[in-house]
């Protein structure tokens, strides 16, 4: 079976009992995984974050069942209690110092001319919203999408690959290098389509850095929304 050596065991450890199956290749599993950029800890375990979940092999699949759909704006009463919500479930579940890094990179986005923007579930997330465009051609950009309860943050890639202008993949690339060079976020190349994820504590030590990376992105969309043409409501009149 091709890439049978990518398979591992449920705690990411190569299995002990791993035979090639063609019974004829002696090249070492581990090996060929350090050289495609999976990283192994002391204890023989591929990082998690370089290791595909269910939800990630359900995205190649297409069998992905999550909506792609942005989330819902904050700004009517209903969505004024999913903001209290999220906030509450953030600081039930999460250090004080966690809940303050998230509360401050959300109240500096509104600060760049974004928006909260909330989901429906039972655990409510959050995502950081920006609205381009005009009424004929408006769309909704989101980089990260907060998790309170799990203590997640994904970085959907996978929606954004779809979204100019991070449909073009130099400018993804760009915002996982940004992330990347802020500890305790390793978010892996092979992901880079799907929606990898890093922990919430992060926000706790290195929110600054976190909004520094998002000013970046709203600064990029706005670059491009300066260049696109402006869509014309009518054709003109000829004489």
């Amino acid at each position: 079976m091709h890439g049978a050596y990518r398979v591992l065991t449920a705690d990411g450890r190569i299995s002990a009992g791993f035979r090639w199956p063609d019974g004829q290749r002696r090249e070492d599993p581990r090996t060929l995984l350090e050289a495609e950029g999976v990283v192994f800890d002391s204890a023989n375990r591929a990082r998690r974050s370089h290791r595909l979940t269910t939800t990630d092999l359900a995205t190649l699949l297409g069998k992905d069942l999550a909506e792609e759909a942005p989330p819902t704006q904050d700004g009517d009463t209903e969505e004024r209690t999913a903001a209290d919500r999220f906030e509450a479930q953030l600081r039930e579940n999460q250090a004080p110092e966690t809940v303050e890094g998230v509360l401050a990179m959300l109240r500096f986005w509104e600060q760049q001319g974004g928006h909260r923007a909330f989901g429906r579930a039972a655990e409510t997330s959050c995502s950081p919203v920006l609205r381009v465009g005009g009424q004929l051609d408006s769309r909704t950009l989101w980089p990260l999408a907060i998790y309170p309860v799990t203590g997640t943050v994904e970085v959907v890639f996978q929606y954004l690959k779809r979204r100019p202008p991070f449909d073009d993949e130099p400018l993804r690339r760009e915002l996982m290098a940004r992330l990347n060079e802020i500890e305790g976020i390793d978010l892996a190349e092979a992901k880079l389509d799907l929606r990898p994820s890093f922990p919430v504590e992060v926000f706790a030590d290195h929110s600054e850095e976190i909004c520094a990376a998002l000013e970046w992105f709203v600064h990029t969309v706005a670059l491009a929304e300066a260049r696109r043409p402006m869509p014309m409501d009518d054709e003109p009149d000829i004489a």
